[in-house]
C-alpha cells in the first residue's frame, strides 16, 4: 500500500500552491487589444483599490483585473471545489468508485433546466431561476436514476451506468429538441447556448461567484455532521444500519447536497465534465479513504484543476477556442476507461 499523507500537511502544500496558480492565472493573460500587459504590482494594487485603500488604477486596466480576471478565477475555484465535493458525496452514496455528477446525469439535468430557464427566458425576469431551474432538473434526473439503477435494493456497476448512459442520451436529446425548437428564429441565442454547454468561464460576473460561493459554504457546513456517516456509508446497508446511521436520511441529505453542488455550478458555468469523477479518486489516493480528510482534499485540488484549466485555455493557448469543459473531458475519459478496465479485472460487472 502507498504511504498516505496526512491531510494537514497535504492542504498546508495545496492551498499556498493553489495561491500561487491563481496569482499568476490573474497577473497573466492574453493580448489585451492594445492594452500594456498588468504587472504583479498592479494587480496588488487593484484588489486593494477595491478595498479603498488605495488608488485604482486607470479604469480600463482596473477592469480588466477585478471585473474580467477575479471573477473567472473565483469561479474556477469555488466551481471546482464544488464539482470534486459533489463526486465525493455520490461515490460514498453509491460505493462506487464510477459515480459522478457527469456519468449519473446529474450535470446533464442541471444543463435542461438552465437551458429551458435561459430558452424561456425565465431567468430575465428573476435572476434565480437560473440556478433553481438547474436544480430542479438536477434532482429530478438524480432520482429517476436512483430508482432505475436499485434504490433501496442496492447498486451495481452494471445498473448505475446503464442507467447513467439511458439519462444522459435522454436528456441530452431533450436538450437539443429546446435548443432547435425553441430557439429557431433566434440562431444568435442557440449558439450561446451550445457555446455555454461546451464550459467556460467567459461570462462569469460578480453575481456568479457570490452566489456559487454561498451555496458552497452553506453545504459544506450542512455536511460537517455526516462526515462519520460517509465512512459508515462505504459499508453494506445492514452494516451501516448496525452502526447507528439511519442510511435513507444520510443518503437523501448527501445525494441532494451533490445535486445543489452540481446544479449551480452548472447554471453559471455550463457543462464541466468528470472534475467529480477524477478529483475524489486523486484525494484518496493521497490523503486515504476517511472523509474528513477526503472532503477538503478534494476540494482544494478541484479548484487547483479548474484554475489550471483555465490559466491552459485562456493564457497558453488563447487563440485555439479551447474551453475549460473539453479540457477536462480529455482528462476525464481516459480516465474513466481506466477505472473500468481495473474493475472489470479485478471484479466482473
Amino acid at each position: 500500500m502507498s504511504r498516505r499523507v496526512p491531510a494537514r500537511v497535504f492542504l498546508a502544500i495545496a492551498l499556498p500552491l493553489l495561491l500561487l496558480l491563481a496569482t499568476v492565472s490573474l497577473v497573466q493573460g492574453p493580448d489585451l487589444g492594445g492594452v500594456a500587459p498588468i504587472r504583479t504590482a498592479e494587480v496588488g494594487q487593484a484588489l486593494v483599490a477595491e478595498l479603498g485603500w488605495a488608488a485604482p488604477l486607470p479604469q480600463n486596466r482596473q477592469a480588466i483585473v477585478t471585473s474580467i480576471r477575479l471573477p473567472r478565477i473565483l469561479v474556477a475555484l469555488l466551481a471546482g471545489a464544488a464539482l470534486a465535493i459533489a463526486g465525493t458525496l455520490m461515490q460514498a452514496v453509491f460505493r462506487n468508485p464510477l459515480a459522478s455528477p457527469e456519468i449519473l446525469g446529474t450535470a446533464q439535468g442541471s444543463a435542461l433546466g438552465a437551458t429551458v430557464a435561459i430558452v424561456l427566458g425565465l431567468n430575465s425576469h428573476w435572476a434565480p431561476m437560473l440556478p433553481i431551474c438547474a436544480i430542479v432538473g438536477a434532482l429530478a434526473v438524480t432520482a429517476v436514476v436512483y430508482g432505475i439503477a436499485g434504490g433501496t435494493r442496492g447498486f451495481s456497476v452494471g445498473s448505475l451506468l446503464l442507467a447513467g448512459i439511458a439519462m444522459n442520451t435522454l436528456v441530452g436529446a431533450l436538450i437539443s429538441f429546446a435548443i432547435s425548437s425553441l430557439t429557431y428564429d433566434d440562431w444568435g441565442q442557440g449558439s450561446r447556448i451550445l457555446f455555454w454547454l461546451m464550459g467556460d468561464f467567459d461570462k462569469t460576473t460578480a453575481q456568479a461567484v457570490v452566489t456559487v460561493g454561498v451555496v458552497l459554504v452553506v453545504v459544506a457546513g450542512c455536511l460537517l455532521p455526516f462526515l462519520r456517516d460517509m465512512d459508515v456509508m462505504t459499508l453494506e446497508g445492514e452494516s451501516a444500519r448496525a452502526l447507528g446511521v439511519h442510511v435513507p436520511l444520510v443518503r437523501s441529505v448527501l445525494l441532494a447536497a451533490a445535486c445543489v453542488l452540481t446544479a449551480v455550478t452548472v447554471a453559471f458555468t455550463g457543462g464541466i465534465a468528470f472534475v467529480g469523477l477524477v478529483v475524489p479518486h486523486m484525494a484518496r489516493l493521497i490523503v486515504g479513504p476517511r472523509h474528513r480528510a477526503v472532503v477538503p482534499s478534494a476540494a482544494v485540488l478541484g479548484g487547483v484543476f479548474l484554475v489550471a484549466a483555465d490559466y491552459l485555455c485562456r493564457v497558453v493557448v488563447p487563440q485555439s477556442g479551447l474551453r475549460v469543459g473539453v479540457v477536462m473531458s480529455m482528462i476525464g475519459a481516459p480516465f474513466f476507461f481506466y477505472l473500468l478496465v481495473r474493475m472489470r479485472r479485478d471484479r466482473p460487472l
